[in-house]
C-alpha cells in the first residue's frame, strides 16, 4: 500500500498494544464468542498491532478462532484485513475491496459495507485515481451515519480529513479531523483521539498556523513516546523538524530530524529513514553545510531507490541542484533543477515550485542570463503570492466553518428548548405560560449570542481585508495592493496625459545578512530600509513590497529626470543607514531600476519589466546604483 494510504490509516493503526503472549499461547479452538471478542477489540482499537509481525499474529489467531462455514464472520475478518493488511499492489487491494463490498451487500452486513467502502476509496487514491475516491467514501460515510456507529463515522471522517489535507483543503480537513477527535473523546476512546492529533497538526502546518501546529505536535509526540508507538513517533518528529525549518529554526529542526532518523533506524522503518535524510539535507543546505547535505542526499536517494519510491524526486533534485550551485557548478545545477521541474509537473506544491524558481534564478544570474533570472524571479513571486493567498483563504474558510458550526449548535439548542416547551404544555395547562416565557427568553438569548458571533465574524473579515492589502512586516503596500494601484495609476496617467515613472529596487546581498545574522536581523533591516524610503518619497508616491527584499515605487506625474532624483534620494538614504545595534559595522545598500510608462506599452507590466532589466544591470555593474531603462 502506498505511503499516502499508510498516512491516511495512521490514526487507525497506532493506538494500543497486542499482548506478546498471544504469539506463544497454544492455538485456540474455533469459537464464535472468542472470535467476536478478539476482532471487536481490534476494531475498537483496544488491541491494535504495532507492526507487521504483530498484525500477522493477530490475523492468524482470528483465522483459528473463526468457526467453519460462517460467512458473516469470515466477511468481517476480510473487512478488517482490507483496512490494515498489506494486500500488495493497489489494483489487488481495489479488487479485494470491491469483491468484499459486493458480498457485504448480498448478506446485508452494514458495518462490513462501510469498511469495504472506506477501503475502496483508499485503494482508488493509492492507485492514482483520486478523482474517483470521493464517491465510495461519501457513500460509506453516509451509510455509517445512518447506522449510527460513532466509531465507524469517525473512521470515515478521518480518512476524508486526511484526503482533503493532502489536496490543500485544510479548512475542510480540520473540520473533519476536529470532529473525529470530538467523537472519540465523547465515546471515551482517548487513545483514538490522541492518535488524531498528528493529522490535525499537519493540517494546521500546511495552512500556515504554526502556533497551533506546534501545540498539536507536542501532544502527538508525547502520546507516541508514552505508548511506544514508534511509527507515530517518527512521523511526529519529522513533522516537528519540518515546522522548525519553516520558521527558520534550523538547530531545532536538525535535532528533531536526527532523532526521527535514530528511531526509524532502530525500528527498521526504511521509508522513514529516507524521509529523515531528505529533511536533514534540506536544513543543511539552508545552513550552508553543503558537504553534509551531499552525504544526506546520497543516503536518501539510496533508500528511496531501494524501496521503489519516486514521490520525493522533485525535492531530491532541487536540493542536489542547490548543492552544485553552492560549489559554483551552475550549469550542472540547472540540469538538476530541470529534473526537479519535470517531477513537479503533476504536483500542485506551490512551495516547492517557488523554491525551485528562486534557486534557478540565482544560477541564471551567476551565468549572466539576466532575462532567464528575471523570468524565474517573477514566477517565484507569483507562486509565493498564490501560496500566501491560499493560506489566507483557508484560514478565513476555517473561521467560516467554525461560525457555521456554532450557528448550527445554537439552532439545535433553540429547537431543543422549543421541544421541551411543547412537552411541558402537554403535561399541564397551568404551566404553559411559564414554559413559553422560558422558550422566548432562551430564544432571545440565543439570538443575542448569534448576533454577537455575527458581529465578531464581520470584524474579523474586515480585519482580514485590511491585512490583505498591507505587508505584514513593513506596513507598506503588499503586492496585491500595489498591483491594483499600478493599474489605476496607468489608466489615470493615460487619461490625463501625465507621465508615470516606475522604480524597482531590492537590497544588495540581503541573503548574506539573513545567513550571517539570522532572519530576525534581516527583518529589522527590511523595516528600517522601508522607513527610510518612505521618508524620501513624496505624498503621492506609493511604495510596495512585492516579495522578499524586492520593492516597487510608483511615481505619478513624474518625469524621467525627477524620477532619477527620487531614486538617488532613496539610494543615498539607505546607504546612510547604520545597523550597529543589530551587529557592529552592519550596513546595506540598494540597487534600483528606473522606467516610465510609454504610449505603446500594452500595460504598466511592460514598464515594470524594463525597470527590472535596468535593476539587473545595476547589480551587474556593482550594486548600490541606479540604472535607467535603455
Amino acid at each position: 500500500m502506498s505511503q499516502r494510504l499508510s498516512s491516511a490509516l495512521l490514526g487507525a493503526c497506532l493506538l494500543a498494544a497486542v499482548a506478546v503472549a498471544l504469539a506463544q499461547a497454544p492455538p485456540p479452538a474455533p469459537s464464535a464468542a472468542g472470535f467476536d471478542e478478539a476482532i471487536g477489540r481490534l476494531e475498537r482499537g483496544e488491541d491494535v498491532p504495532r507492526n507487521k509481525r504483530e498484525l500477522e499474529q493477530a490475523l492468524a489467531r482470528l483465522r483459528t478462532l473463526l468457526p467453519p462455514d460462517d460467512p458473516r464472520r469470515a466477511l468481517r475478518l476480510r473487512a478488517y484485513r482490507c483496512l490494515t493488511d498489506d494486500l500488495g499492489p493497489a489494483h489487488n487491494g481495489l479488487a479485494f475491496a470491491r469483491a468484499g463490498l459486493a458480498e457485504a451487500r448480498r448478506l446485508g452486513d452494514v458495518p462490513a459495507q462501510v469498511r469495504f467502502g472506506y477501503c475502496e476509496s483508499l485503494y482508488l487514491d493509492a492507485s492514482g485515481r483520486s478523482g474517483e475516491a470521493a464517491a465510495p467514501l461519501e457513500a460509506a460515510l453516509a451509510l455509517a451515519r445512518r447506522h449510527g456507529d460513532p466509531h465507524l463515522i469517525a473512521e470515515g471522517l478521518g480518512i476524508r480529513g486526511n484526503a482533503r489535507s493532502l489536496n490543500g483543503e485544510q479548512a475542510a480537513a480540520l473540520v473533519d479531523l476536529l470532529e473525529v477527535e470530538r467523537l472519540y473523546r465523547q465515546a471515551e476512546l482517548g487513545e483514538h483521539a490522541e492518535a488524531t492529533l498528528l493529522d490535525i497538526a499537519i493540517a494546521y502546518r500546511r495552512m500556515g498556523d504554526h502556533a497551533k501546529a506546534a501545540d498539536y505536535l507536542r501532544q502527538s509526540t508525547a502520546f507516541a513516546e508514552r505508548g511506544r508507538y514508534w511509527s507515530l513517533l517518527v512521523v511526529s518528529l519529522l513533522q516537528t523538524g519540518f515546522l522548525h525549518e519553516d520558521l527558520g529554526r534550523y538547530p531545532q529542526a536538525l535535532e528533531a530530524l536526527q532523532r526521527a532518523l535514530q528511531v526509524a533506524r532502530q525500528q527498521d522503518f526504511e521509508y522513514d529513514i529516507g524521509a529523515a535524510h531528505l529533511g536533514i539535507a534540506s536544513v543543511q543546505v539552508k545552513q550552508g553545510d553543503h558537504a553534509g547535505a551531499q552525504r544526506s542526499l546520497a543516503a536518501a536517494r539510496t533508500v528511496f531507490e531501494r524501496v521503489g519510491d519516486a514521490s520525493n524526486e522533485a525535492m531530491l533534485s532541487l536540493l542536489e541542484g542547490q548543492v552544485l550551485a553552492a560549489r559554483g557548478q551552475h550549469a550542472q545545477a540547472l540540469q538538476r533543477y530541470a529534473a526537479s521541474e519535470r517531477a513537479l509537473q503533476a504536483s500542485d506544491n506551490l512551495r516547492y515550485r517557488a523554491e525551485l524558481h528562486a534557486a534557478r534564478a540565482r544560477s541564471h544570474e551567476a551565468l549572466g542570463d539576466w532575462r532567464a533570472a528575471a523570468q524565474d524571479l517573477r514566477r517565484q513571486l507569483e507562486l509565493e503570492r498564490r501560496l500566501d493567498a491560499n493560506q489566507r483563504d483557508q484560514q478565513a474558510l476555517l473561521l467560516r466553518h467554525q461560525f457555521d458550526a456554532a450557528r448550527r449548535d445554537l439552532e439545535n439548542m433553540r429547537l431543543q428548548a422549543e421541544r421541551r416547551s411543547q412537552a411541558q404544555k402537554l403535561e399541564a395547562a397551568e404551566r404553559v405560560r411559564r414554559w413559553q416565557t422560558v422558550a422566548l427568553i432562551t430564544s432571545a438569548v440565543l439570538l443575542l449570542v448569534l448576533l454577537a458571533l455575527l458581529l465578531r465574524q464581520l470584524y474579523r473579515m474586515r480585519r482580514i481585508r485590511a491585512l490583505a492589502m498591507t505587508d505584514e512586516l513593513t506596513g507598506v503596500a503588499n503586492r496585491r495592493h500595489i498591483e491594483q494601484a499600478a493599474l489605476q495609476a496607468a489608466a489615470q496617467a493615460r487619461a490625463e496625459g501625465r507621465p508615470l515613472a516606475v522604480l524597482t529596487f531590492d537590497l544588495d546581498h540581503f541573503k548574506r545578512i539573513n545567513d550571517t545574522y539570522g532572519h530576525g536581523a534581516g527583518d529589522q533591516v527590511l523595516v528600517r530600509v522601508t522607513r527610510a524610503c518612505e521618508a524620501a518619497l513624496r505624498q503621492d508616491d506609493l511604495l510596495g513590497r512585492v516579495g522578499g527584499e524586492e520593492f516597487w515605487v510608483l511615481l505619478p506625474g513624474t518625469s524621467h529626470e525627477a524620477a532619477l532624483q527620487v531614486a538617488e534620494r532613496l539610494r543615498e538614504g539607505v546607504a546612510r543607514l547604520a545597523f550597529d545595534d543589530i551587529a557592529p559595522g552592519l550596513r546595506t545598500t540598494i540597487s534600483l531600476g528606473l522606467s516610465a510608462l510609454r504610449a505603446d506599452d500594452a500595460s504598466l507590466d511592460d514598464a515594470i519589466d524594463r525597470a527590472d532589466t535596468a535593476l539587473y544591470r545595476a547589480k551587474a555593474a556593482g550594486r548600490n546604483r541606479v540604472e535607467v531603462e535603455l
